[in-house]
């Protein structure tokens, strides 16, 4: 093997890489375009659903309720101290009127509630609305609340007649207190996305190189002309292996940069449309150094696996089937550990090819940071990319698999 013809081989595959208008547009390019594009609108939906659920809150009366002592007595006694709930007339089946979105909720005050109210005994107001519409159900815990702090004020009211401290209904007053790291707190959305987003962007990213580095050339009959050069096949397979792992590793860094644009563009998405979050963290240099290593080693695993099945293959069809399963392979552990916290990752994890990344990223994301688990996590995956390569090596040098048809 000669580094030269390592480099000679690199070079010639990148260029060809680069000339690949298709390719670029739509490995690089459109990621960029597409994540900001996604985090607009999917931002902007979540912010104004929480919006309309919070907002615009449209309450109605039963017909054996919507009378003008009862109307006054849910606006300026019921929902007086909360503005964002609506009293408005409706006619018809309430029920109907529920499901075709013309109010949200329906409330049913028993008809003698004064007498009881008078009497100090309880009265029942039954809300009725769409459990299943998104809205409605979202809405029910601010309505619900609105209705018990009433409640609350009535007894209130009915202690200090009775001249009785109000303290006697707290006998306990809970105090809350926030024992995560600041530094990691307030990126929970960054924890589930950029490690699932990296874990299944290094599995499938290189794909196309892979694909087209050795099915493609088979397909287009200049594999064997290349073999016949003064390169060796362990120079031609490194100078491949290089290049596929360096596309993986930029359309990588090309969906990430969509992702910090997406972030500028709309902060409502990894707020889940809330203002008030703060998304800095910090990441010890050491600890960020450790996990973008084990990042890109994973990238040269993939690398090598994917090599090993375009050399297999007989086709460029055939190869892309077969590149499809790693990508399910990808998703599922992705996906699987997606809700999963930082305090959650098992050392297993660490052992396992793919599982590692993800742990790796979840732990310094959130800043609970193991040094151990991350050296664990890159010698292991140092160990995966030698077995990758002797993978690939071996079916580079089997001339019944390179040439078979």
């Amino acid at each position: 093997m000669s580094w030269k013809h390592v480099w000679i081989v690199f070079k010639k595959e990148v260029k060809d890489m680069i000339r690949d208008k298709r390719t670029l547009i739509s490995n690089i390019l459109i990621p960029i375009i597409l994540m900001p594009l996604l985090f607009t609108l999917m931002g902007g939906g979540i912010e104004k659903m929480e919006k309309d659920i919070t907002e615009n809150i449209t309450v109605a009366l039963a017909p054996s309720s919507n009378t003008e002592e009862m109307r006054n007595f849910a606006v300026n006694e019921l929902f007086v101290d909360n503005p964002n709930i609506k009293l408005i007339e409706i006619e018809g089946d309430p029920v109907e009127a529920i499901r075709n979105d013309d109010v949200r909720f329906v409330l049913d005050i028993d008809e003698n509630y004064i007498e009881k109210l008078e009497n100090c005994q309880p009265y029942s107001v039954t809300v009725l609305y769409d459990q299943s519409d998104t809205k409605s159900g979202g809405s029910f815990g601010i309505v619900a609340s609105a209705i018990e702090q009433y409640s609350q004020k009535v007894v209130a009211q009915r202690l200090v007649d009775m001249n009785i401290d109000l303290n006697i209904l707290q006998p306990v007053q809970i105090q809350q207190s926030n024992a995560a790291d600041e530094k990691g707190s307030g990126n929970m959305m960054l924890m589930m996305i950029l490690p699932m987003l990296a874990a299944i962007l290094i599995a499938v990213g290189g794909i196309p190189a892979a694909t087209d580095l050795v099915a493609g050339e088979k397909e287009r009959g200049t594999f064997e002309p290349l073999l016949t050069t003064q390169s060796g096949r362990m120079s031609i397979l490194l100078g491949k292996y290089m290049t596929v792992t360096l596309f993986s590793i930029i359309c990588v860094m090309a969906q990430l940069i969509g992702v910090f644009i997406g972030s500028i563009v709309s902060p409502g998405f990894l707020t889940m449309g809330g203002t008030g979050a703060d998304l800095s963290f910090y990441i010890p240099p050491v600890a960020l150094l450790l996990t973008v290593l084990i990042t890109i080693s994973l990238g040269m695993v993939f690398a090598g696996v994917q090599l090993a099945v375009s050399t297999y293959s007989r086709s460029f069809k055939e190869a892309q089937t077969y590149m499809s399963f790693l990508m399910i392979i990808s998703m599922i552990p992705a996906y699987a550990t997606m809700m999963m916290q930082p305090d959650d990752v098992q050392l297993y994890m660490f052992f396992v090819p793919l599982l590692n990344a993800i742990a790796s990223l979840k732990m310094v994301l959130g800043n609970v940071i193991n040094y151990t688990y991350l050296g664990i996590a890159l010698a292991t995956s140092v160990a995966y990319v030698f077995i990758s390569l002797v993978l690939a090596a071996s079916m580079f040098n089997k001339e019944k698999v390179l040439f078979r048809s």
